[in-house]
């Protein structure tokens, strides 16, 4: 997926955590345009991440993504404060479309 957004001339990866904690921290440190997460993080939920950031910056664009039953997780993602969702098996180009969708 950072391959794929890093190929977009007017987009930019601007940081990478692998949990919520060291997420929210790097968030509230670089102030992103908008935040990509996977459901399934390495030691806590992006369910929590999304609910996190949702509370504390509501007007942040939130995209979820995860390779598992995609609308149980897309409804749960929505319920958090997700103003996105992609399955990763949608590919890159739904990604890069949500993306832009969100910027908007």
């Amino acid at each position: 997926m950072v391959e794929a957004i890093e190929r977009e001339p007017d987009l930019t990866v601007c940081g990478q955590a692998e949990d919520a904690q060291e997420a929210l921290a790097a968030i509230t440190s670089i102030r992103p345009d908008i935040v990509l997460t996977d459901i399934e993080l390495k030691s806590s939920s992006g369910l929590d991440l999304i609910k996190s950031l949702h509370a504390q910056m509501p007007m942040l664009p939130t995209i979820a993504t995860t390779m598992f039953d995609g609308l149980k997780n897309e409804q749960m993602a929505r319920a958090a404060g997700a103003s996105g969702f992609v399955s990763k098996d949608d590919g890159p180009d739904k990604l890069i479309e949500a993306i832009r969708k969100g910027l908007k």
